[in-house]
């Protein structure tokens, strides 16, 4: 039941044709001939109903040509004047089968879905170095006040590492619902999130966390103006978080942004700090 995109171009292109040869004859100031005429489930229609039913994907077949037996009906219906005409006629998709056709579409859209979403789950596999149940790679973070935080000193604690930009629109979205969901959450609890800028030098990070501060969105971060630090984990792609137990193990990874996945990380730092 699919419509090939190559149908509704012929179609068009047919009736284009159509059209045409009235055109050249009037230009040759030769006696008006072969008109175009669309016969549409027996009865006739305009070109401009034809160019809806070609745009709207409703045309099935478009054929030129009669049979004795279609001609003489034409005739018999419409007169002398299916002689004198160019006959197109035309099969159209009835409302079930649109129906069909849709149903298809939708079904081929969730199929191009899924594929979508298992290649960009592979290559989120092969960019990500450290994955649940590994040992966190150490390194130490130079924080934007001057401190440095080495996540080994950090055993002990949940720690959620974060990876972001400040041009990520994603990340920035993430950062919104960080406070709520993570920041005042875990808030005198032997939590540590340790939010480390990608690849981005210092004053731009101050910059944007100056006016994020206006916003709400306050808590410390780090940078990583070489990506050293980053490339112990993954090679590419961020927002990027691992939550890190007590033990320095990765438990919990996430890549992208979702409101949902930003509540599956808090629910697992809860677990994790009941550990």
């Amino acid at each position: 039941m699919r419509v090939k995109p190559f149908l509704k171009v012929a179609c068009i292109a047919a009736v284009a044709i159509l059209a045409a040869a009235t055109g050249v004859k009037a230009q040759q100031q030769v006696k008006q001939k072969f008109v175009p005429m669309y016969i549409v489930n027996g009865e006739e229609v305009s070109e401009a109903k034809v160019n809806e039913l070609a745009k709207n994907n409703r045309i099935k077949l478009m054929r030129r040509g009669l049979s004795d037996d279609e001609k003489a009906a034409l005739i018999k219906k419409y007169g002398s004047r299916v002689d004198e005409a160019m006959v197109a006629i035309i099969s159209v998709y009835t409302d079930e089968e649109m129906a069909a056709k849709k149903e298809v579409t939708k079904v081929e859209a969730e199929a191009d879905r899924k594929a979508h979403f298992a290649q960009q789950e592979k290559k989120n596999a092969e960019t990500t170095l450290v994955h649940p149940g590994d040992m966190a790679p150490d390194f130490t973070v130079e924080m934007l006040d001057g401190r440095k935080v080495k996540l080994s000193d950090l055993k002990g604690k949940v720690v959620l590492l974060n990876f972001w930009a400040t041009w990520c629109g994603p990340c920035m979205m993430e950062f919104n619902e960080m406070p709520d969901k993570i920041v005042k959450r875990f808030e005198n609890k032997d939590f540590v999130l340790v939010a480390i800028s990608w690849g981005e030098k210092h004053d731009a990070v101050a910059s944007r966390m100056s006016k994020l501060k206006a916003r709400g969105i306050d808590f410390p971060v780090g940078i990583d103006p070489d990506k050293k630090i980053f490339s112990l984990y993954a090679t590419e792609s961020i927002p990027r978080n691992f939550i890190i137990d007590r033990n320095g193990k990765v438990a919990y990874v996430t890549i992208g942004y979702d409101s949902k996945k930003l509540d599956d990380i808090a629910n697992t730092i809860e677990q994790l700090l009941k550990q």
